[in-house]
């Protein structure tokens, strides 16, 4: 069928929400550039569309424009993300857009760059052409939000996965090693060890648990493992450095923390990393950021109480999953967050909105983390409990 016979959803929400559709297409595959979908529409046709498809390649709205052909002269172009105005791998879109001979241009959202914000936009208006910004704005930025935390905040995007009791209970005081969730939790949480790029534990659940720390029960890419661990008490022989896998270990220690322990760490095949610490406990912010020089820009913290509560205290959760069971397990049970919380429930972190849904015999709990105004009131270093 002709590019100009093609027939869009009708309506401006419309032709953007097939703008989206688009974009979700490249999976993760555009890391780290954001997802961008673009379509070309007159009288209501859609006369070209596009996506970006891997970093490198054209951009959605020079796809889009290519497939319309001339017949882009006049038209409108809907994009999730404004385009782009700065060289880079790719000449810049804005001056594509203008040789085109648009109408007008329907923009998402605004690009959070800070090299970007608003500049192309404004060019696209310099020269005479009609823009809008802000067209399905929450959708178009929640398409994005991994690319939209590692270029504002200079950090991996943090989802934080954990398994309770009703009672908000980590585990048993006697630290039973059997599961608190169902199989069904455990598949989903491999679901996410496969998507995100990173997981993070810390040196209390490898010396309780001796995870594999690798994806089973589905097919998919083993994340870059990270471990937390002061003194460089992980042994040699655990399961995370014996089993094989598709990516690095790599133990996060204090610089005090033995050298010869790191020579035989690094034999038995893991990266030994130093960041600053105080008082032996490691700053979880300096973890972080290294990851991301690292190229890890998504992180799943799968870590016990004490990791919990340092992520919490640093305000680096982005997202929460949380399988909750139907058992209670008592005031004695480790808690969810081994933490001191806020004084004021106005102060606390919320997860808004709140999805939920069955796993099996589990509740899912999941959701983004909304931040109040003012500090956390959590404990911000991850010590000996890691």
């Amino acid at each position: 069928m002709s590019p100009t016979r093609r027939q869009g959803s009708a309506g401006p929400e419309g032709f953007m929400r097939l703008a989206l559709r688009l974009a979700r297409r490249a999976g993760q595959r555009t890391w780290p550039n954001p997802r961008v979908g673009a379509v070309v529409v007159r009288g209501g046709r859609v006369l070209g569309q596009g996506y970006h498809h891997r970093p490198g390649a054209a951009h959605a709205e020079i796809l889009a424009l290519d497939e319309a052909g001339p017949a882009a002269r006049g038209a409108d172009l809907y994009v999730t993300l404004e385009p782009c105005h700065c060289q880079g791998r790719t000449p810049p879109c804005t001056e594509r857009v203008l040789a085109a001979g648009l109408r007008r241009v329907i923009i998402g959202t605004l690009d959070p760059n800070p090299r970007e914000c608003g500049a192309g936009a404004e060019r696209l208006r310099r020269a005479g052409l009609e823009v809008r910004a802000g067209l399905l704005e929450d959708d178009c930025r929640e398409l994005n939000r991994e690319y939209n935390v590692f270029i504002q905040r200079g950090r991996p995007y943090v989802v934080v996965k954990a398994a309770s009791s009703l009672d908000g209970r980590l585990a048993p005081s006697s630290r039973d090693a059997r599961w608190v969730s169902s199989k069904e939790s455990r598949v989903h949480a491999h679901r996410l060890r496969a998507r995100l790029q990173g997981i993070l534990v810390g040196i209390g659940t490898l010396l309780q648990d001796d995870p594999a720390l690798n994806v089973r029960h589905l097919r998919g890419r083993d994340p870059v493992v990270a471990i937390l661990d002061s003194h460089l008490r992980t042994p040699a022989r655990s399961r995370v450095l014996t089993t094989p896998r598709g990516a690095p270990v790599w133990i996060y220690c204090s610089p005090r923390a033995p050298r010869a322990r790191a020579v035989d760490l690094e034999r038995a095949g893991a990266r030994v990393v130093r960041v600053p610490a105080r008082a032996g406990r490691l700053e979880l912010p300096a973890v972080l950021a290294d990851l991301l020089d690292r190229g890890v820009h998504s992180l799943l913290v799968e870590g016990g109480s004490q990791v919990l509560g340092a992520v919490f205290a640093a305000r680096t959760v982005d997202w929460v999953e949380l399988a909750v069971a139907g058992c209670l397990l008592g005031a004695d049970g480790v808690p969810l967050l081994g933490a001191p919380g806020p004084a004021r429930v106005a102060d606390a972190p919320r997860v808004e909105p709140l999805g939920l849904r069955r796993c099996g015999p589990d509740v899912l709990l999941s959701g983004p983390v909304r931040w109040p105004e003012g500090e956390a009131r959590f404990c911000a270093t991850v010590g000996e409990g890691e």
